[in-house]
């Protein structure tokens, strides 16, 4: 893990505010808690930063190989009220926790810039006013019941660096 905070700490000083887009293999979580498991799993990694940074788990996503989450560095355009109008584009670093060794990697993962601020503001949407982190079970299936709107999210911003 100390390589994973090296490149963390090098990815804060590069751009202030990143997300994380973890990868975890699903078999290693319970699946009576997804969202216990999942916080359990990221337990040492959040412990180390929680003070140095601002950290916010948005959301937790399931599905049968792989389970995602999404945590945000230091965003400070993050508005609760208005996320699911505003899709917020920072730098991601994609998190894999590897199957097999049990090791974590880290890497710059650019390609996940703009269409993961664009899935954390649906998730929004389509999970209303429910508290984050957002939890979405794609193995037994998502419904959203009350969404906000139906506005379609506006970019606030496509160009990181």
């Amino acid at each position: 893990m100390e390589k994973v905070n090296q490149a963390v700490s090098d990815a804060l000083e590069k751009h202030r505010s990143i997300r994380i887009l973890g990868d975890l293999p699903t078999e290693k979580l319970n699946r009576e808690d997804y969202l216990a498991s999942t916080r359990g799993l990221i337990e040492s990694f959040v412990d180390f930063w929680k003070e140095k940074a601002a950290l916010r788990l948005l959301a937790v996503e399931v599905w049968p190989r792989h389970t995602y989450f999404a945590l945000d560095f230091n965003n400070d355009e993050y508005d609760y009220d208005n996320a699911h109008t505003q899709v917020i584009v920072i730098p991601v670093y994609l998190l894999r926790l590897s199957r097999k060794s049990d090791t974590w990697t880290i890497f710059r993962y650019k390609p996940q810039d703009s269409s993961l601020a664009r899935r954390i503001a649906g998730l929004h949407e389509g999970n209303g006013q429910n508290p984050i982190p957002f939890v979405e079970d794609h193995i037994i299936g998502v419904t959203h019941y009350s969404p906000r709107s139906i506005k379609t999210p506006l970019s606030m911003s496509e160009k990181p660096t």
